[in-house]
């Protein structure tokens, strides 16, 4: 059986670091075809994609890619754990996907896939430091590393991360589940396990820092490191980190929907805002009294941010605002019903023909989705505000044809 490798991606853009997983998934896997999927016009960070779904579609498949299928919007944006859902869920689905891979910071998986089983059946141990650590104040992610670590140190799992020999396991365990591809690795894991998937995992090491700020930081480039120089005007430096070029591709200002955003959130009730996903504990009293103050979402995230809520979980909830994202409404639809496809390799036919197979409806042409369904609409509504973003017309969703190269 020839290997499908699904890669769970944004691409935004797609630089020389994506290239290098490629590579090595060709190493470990010489006959693989990879089939991506990818987030469309919003992203798990909580902003609108710098670069439009079909332009970063076409650098992944001239870059190797077999297929590039688009993350539903109510899955592209969500939390680490639902993301990796989402992601998991569809590929699971199509039935004909056999390896998953994903970078992470570490060369760990067995510690990763410990940490999974764990947070799939927490312990008394890990139950009780989690929520001693929520009590203090600390953000869940923190929370949940701490309550992790105390629990692999009660155990003491021989899984863990190579440390220097002062660090306790404590240390060791907390600092490796801080590394956001790891973290994600992980959610990617505790999918596979939730939904009895036979895929397996090929996660591949990250080198370089995911938040690095400077092309200079490494050898391989950060994607915000990218959309930073380009969004500076260096754009020569943007484009050797992609290896292809940038210029004259339409983007979306990171500040182009603020006015859009403030004007929803100054419209909505108080209950409005708590109905929206991840709000809670009094928030949306905060939020509230706060966006008729600000005048730029950047202002307004500096106002709200506190200790207990990280910035991407306040960033996703703006934007859940801004798109009609309430709790019920993803609630109800757990897992993707669907996916559109945007865009193939010609010379990868069998992996097409496959799609006819699929245990989830695939979306050739945009128009055959159903506006009735409320997550098909929401990708909709994700599309035309991104367009008034980037200063085009609406119906971009409508009118991007599948890529083909």
């Amino acid at each position: 059986m020839q290997p499908i490798v699904g890669i769970i991606c944004e691409y935004d853009p797609f630089h020389l670091g994506h290239a290098r997983q490629f590579a090595l998934i060709k190493a470990k896997l010489p006959n693989a075809r990879i089939l991506c999927v990818m987030s469309g016009c919003f992203t798990q960070r909580g902003s609108a994609a710098l670069f439009p779904p079909a332009f970063r579609a076409r650098a992944a498949l001239r870059a190797g890619a077999s297929m590039v299928l688009e993350l539903p919007c109510a899955y592209a944006l969500r939390d680490a754990e639902n993301f990796a859902l989402g992601g998991v869920s569809l590929l699971h689905q199509l039935g004909f996907v056999t390896h998953l891979s994903f970078g992470m910071e570490d060369d760990a998986l067995p510690f990763a896939t410990e940490v999974a089983a764990l947070l799939e059946n927490p312990s008394p141990i890990f139950t009780q430091a989690l929520h001693t650590a929520l009590a203090t104040g600390k953000s869940f992610a923190a929370a949940q590393a701490q309550a992790v670590a105390c629990a692999f140190a009660d155990s003491s799992p021989s899984t863990a991360p190579q440390a220097p020999a002062a660090s306790s396991i404590q240390d060791t365990v907390s600092a490796a589940m801080a590394k956001p591809n790891n973290i994600l690795g992980i959610c990617y894991l505790r999918a596979l396990r939730r939904l009895g998937s036979t895929i397996l995992p090929l996660p591949v090491k990250r080198i370089g820092d995911y938040h690095a700020s400077s092309l200079a930081a490494s050898g391989f480039p950060s994607a915000s490191a990218t959309r930073k120089a380009f969004l500076a005007g260096d754009t020569a430096a943007a484009e050797a980190a992609c290896g292809y070029p940038l210029t004259g591709v339409p983007h979306h200002r990171p500040e182009a929907l603020d006015t859009v955003l403030l004007h929803k959130l100054r419209s909505m009730s108080t209950k409005a805002i708590q109905a929206l996903p991840d709000c809670s504990e009094g928030l949306e009293n905060r939020i509230a009294a706060l966006a008729s103050r600000a005048t730029t979402r950047a202002s307004l995230l500096t106002s709200i941010k506190t200790r207990r809520y990280a910035h991407a979980r306040l960033n996703r909830l703006l934007s859940h605002a801004l798109l009609d994202m309430d709790e019920a409404l993803l609630a109800n639809h757990p897992q993707p019903h669907y996916a559109r496809l945007l865009g193939f390799r010609k010379a990868d036919e069998p992996c097409l023909a496959a799609l006819r197979h699929s245990g989830i409806r695939i979306i050739a042409k945009a128009a055959h989705g159903d506006m009735r369904d409320p997550l098909y609409a929401l990708d909709h509504r994700a599309y035309d505000l991104w367009a008034l973003g980037a200063g085009l017309p609406a119906g971009l969703m409508m009118r991007q044809g599948v890529v083909i190269e």
